[in-house]
């Protein structure tokens, strides 16, 4: 795949009270960068305010110290910069905010002057002055004529940004994370960490069982599909569709919140490789795995006359790989499906292994199907806009792979905690590639998840978990916090019957406290959680089948566990009879 400019810093430009100051420091809390306000800048250098720079010197003699600043901030990288409204009015200014390496990103936030003038009356009120007393440009008669005069000026150079975006309805955090969503979708963050360690990226072929079949000889296409996790591989979205031979029209079906951030971007990139890419959107959250919204989405494909061999598009978290890989996997019995997974949960477990399904009121994911995708897409630098708890909640299922799957992986998280805490380029990536890796080895030797298979071995904290979703309502805990629960429980069972070390319990509850993850079930129904459980898929003769951990990286089935050992262990997370 081709080579992405990478870029230094991010300049915010657009009219007054566009929020260019309010939001760049939450850009930069979410790139992990320096930001810098030009004005405040300009008024620090000069020892006061902006209305005095503009008595004292006037407009010419701000605009000099406007550009000294500004080159005084186009010299540090990673850095977002907030600019003054009129900033590009002269020459040698637009020249630094668009140097000929390209270095920076602009981003525009365009605001009509009504909506900005709104805001700038509410601001000078609560500070008892007057627009014009507190933005010097808008003094004088007829302030909002002035304000849109000015609007109308500088759109000569407003509309040289490299992104504009109607920012009227946006909340200041939704807005700093859809930037960052711009610039990730382009592939333009630098590729290392802080510390300069370069990022991992893995490509890997998941070869399936089922190519063993009659029909999978009768569709080549299905014996094997590429995971990839690679930092900026977003940017080359466009370029692996058309390497598959996908027909034109894309069925993209992404959450709300996803498509706020993503959408732009994605479409552009789909555009521009020539395909017609077209969106469903649904209600962010698990309540949407539902018949419901499986039916909105059919509904959606028949109304567009959705064809054999046309793509959908699968772009968000585990919900949505799990509803709209459903929706290809019954709709003419069966649409390529593409996974674009954007939280880490997706990426470590949803996207990988063709498990799709939406929840029955009775239980989760009891109504669904094994539909192997034709490409999953992981770009670690979509987990730079996904709110904390949300990502918190991915480790979860990055632990479960090396507390049942393999030690020496369990020991790297221990060892990186914190960087991958802090969404630190390289060890986040790399944990990815590595958990993906561990997953696909799985899937290849037991697809469909056999009696007695190792694929078994994947639902390690999931019997309780999915029944803790269930009975608090779908939504009340997010899945991995569910799953941590899990096991937490699974290895404290272990420990009562015999087969788990107490030292694999300690070291397991450590790391899922440094995470930040739950670890207990107060007040929750002993009966009811006990009831579900025995819908669970590895029940067999009403009787619940239990992962436990032998040995840090080592996990088997058990069959014979009491009920009485089970409730005695839900008592000890908090649960009440």
């Amino acid at each position: 795949m081709a080579a992405t400019q990478r870029i230094e810093r991010i300049i915010l430009i657009g009219p007054t009270g566009a929020g260019k100051t309010t939001v760049a420091p939450l850009v930069a809390a979410l790139l992990g960068w320096r930001w810098l306000d030009i004005d405040a800048e300009v008024a620090r250098e000069a020892g006061m305010d902006i209305p005095a720079i503009f008595a004292a010197e006037g407009e010419q003699g701000f605009r000099r110290r406007e550009r000294e600043a500004l080159a005084e901030a186009m010299a540090h990288p990673h850095v977002i910069v907030a600019t003054g409204a009129g900033i590009g009015e002269h020459e040698a200014a637009r020249a630094l905010i668009w140097p000929p390496d390209r270095a920076n990103w602009v981003v525009a936030l365009n605001v009509a002057p009504a909506i900005v003038w709104q805001r700038l009356t509410a601001e000078a009120q609560a500070r008892q002055q007057t627009p014009g007393e507190a933005r010097p440009m808008l003094a004088g008669d007829d302030p909002l004529g002035r304000l849109t005069t000015l609007y109308a000026r500088r759109q000569a150079w407003y509309t040289l940004a490299d992104e504009t975006i109607v920012a009227d309805d946006f909340t200041p955090d939704t807005l700093a994370r859809r930037i960052v969503a711009g610039v990730v979708t382009r592939g333009l963050l630098p590729g290392t960490s802080k510390g300069g360690k370069p990022l991992v990226s893995m490509t890997r072929r998941v070869l399936l069982a089922s190519a063993d079949t009659p029909e999978a000889a009768q569709a080549p296409s299905s014996l094997s599909y590429e995971a990839v996790v690679a930092w900026g591989a977003l940017a080359t979205l466009g370029e692996r569709l058309t390497a598959l031979g996908l027909p034109e029209r894309l069925h993209v079906v992404a959450d709300a919140n996803v498509a706020a951030l993503y959408e732009p971007g994605v479409m552009a990139e789909l555009m521009d490789a020539g395909f017609k890419p077209l969106i469903h959107r649904f209600a962010a959250g698990e309540t949407s795995k539902s018949r419901e919204q499986l039916n909105a989405i059919h509904d959606w494909l028949v109304e567009r006359h959705a064809e054999r061999g046309e793509a959908l598009v699968a772009l968000g978290g585990g919900v949505t790989g799990d509803l709209a890989g459903f929706a290809a996997a019954t709709y003419l019995r069966g649409l390529p499906l593409i996974h674009i997974p954007t939280s880490l949960l997706a990426q470590v477990d949803a996207s990988i292994g063709g498990k799709v399904a939406i929840d029955h009121p009775q239980g989760k994911n009891l109504i669904g199907a094994f539909y192997q995708p034709r490409l999953v897409v992981a770009d670690p630098a979509t987990l730079l806009t996904l709110p904390s708890r949300y990502y918190i909640e991915g480790w979860a299922e990055v632990i479960k792979h090396g507390v049942a799957l393999n030690a020496t992986y369990f020991e790297s998280l221990e060892r990186d905690a914190e960087a991958l805490l802090a969404r630190q380029p390289a060890p986040m990536t790399e944990a990815i590639a590595r958990s993906v890796a561990l997953k696909v080895a799985v899937v290849e030797g037991d697809e469909r998840e056999r009696e007695g298979g190792r694929r078994a071995l994947l639902n390690y904290g999931h019997t309780l978990g999915h029944a803790i979703e269930t009975i608090t309502g779908y939504g009340q805990w997010l899945h991995g916090e569910a799953v941590s629960v899990g096991m937490v429980f699974a290895s404290r069972l272990g420990r009562h019957i015999g087969v788990t070390p107490a030292e694999v319990c300690d070291r397991q509850e450590a790391l899922l406290k440094r995470f930040g993850l739950p670890m207990r079930i107060d007040g929750l129904s002993a009966h009811e959680l006990v009831r579900v459980m025995l819908l669970d898929k590895k029940a067999r003769g009403g009787r619940l089948r239990w992962i436990l951990p032998t040995a840090l990286g080592q996990a088997t089935l058990f069959s014979d566990v009491s009920e009485a050992d089970v409730r005695a262990t839900l008592a000890e997370l908090g649960a009440v009879e």
